[in-house]
């Protein structure tokens, strides 16, 4: 996937898997490889869950530009929100594991429970709300944003797998 080409733009991975409406519990296990990480302002990385009238985003991203922490969305202040976890700027040329566990708990808040990142593990256990949606489906996605320069780079993605029960 190529970044986008104008200031702050972004490409967008998605991938639709069917409708898991009894599901609450994801694992969200991928590796990804960027060839030029500077020209990047985030990676982001989501799961979304449309189920029951509601709608769960576990949505993250990886903030390279101007600090390096993992946020998560809020759908009720529409904002991202800056978690403790750090988020170093990966390697060029290199593979990067990176693991989000999530949930919903039975009052349907949208749980940002861990994040592991080349085996770095850091416990988040942010709550955010969800919203509705009249739509069911489980999808993921992935999206290299451009910095402001916005120089392109590319980010492959390999064994990307989505767990839930």
């Amino acid at each position: 996937m190529l970044a986008g080409t104008e200031p702050y733009s972004g490409a967008l991975w998605f991938n639709h898997l069917g409708s898991f409406d009894n599901a609450t519990h994801f694992v969200y296990d991928l590796f990804f490889y960027v060839d030029n990480p500077s020209a990047s302002q985030a990676l982001e990385f989501g799961v979304g869950q449309s189920a029951n009238g509601n709608r769960y985003r576990f949505y993250t991203q990886c903030l390279l530009v101007p600090q390096q922490v993992w946020r998560v969305w809020n759908p009720g202040s529409q904002a991202w929100i800056a978690s403790a976890a750090p988020c170093a700027t990966p390697a060029a040329n290199t593979w990067n594991h990176l693991v989000w566990e999530f949930e919903r708990d039975p009052a349907g808040n949208v749980i940002f429970t861990a994040v592991t990142l080349n085996g770095n593990r850091s416990v988040l256990n942010l709550s955010m709300p969800h919203d509705s949606d009249t739509t069911s489906g489980l999808d993921v996605s992935v999206q290299p944003d451009a910095d402001f320069n916005a120089a392109p780079y590319s980010i492959w993605l390999d064994n990307v797998t989505l767990t839930f029960w």
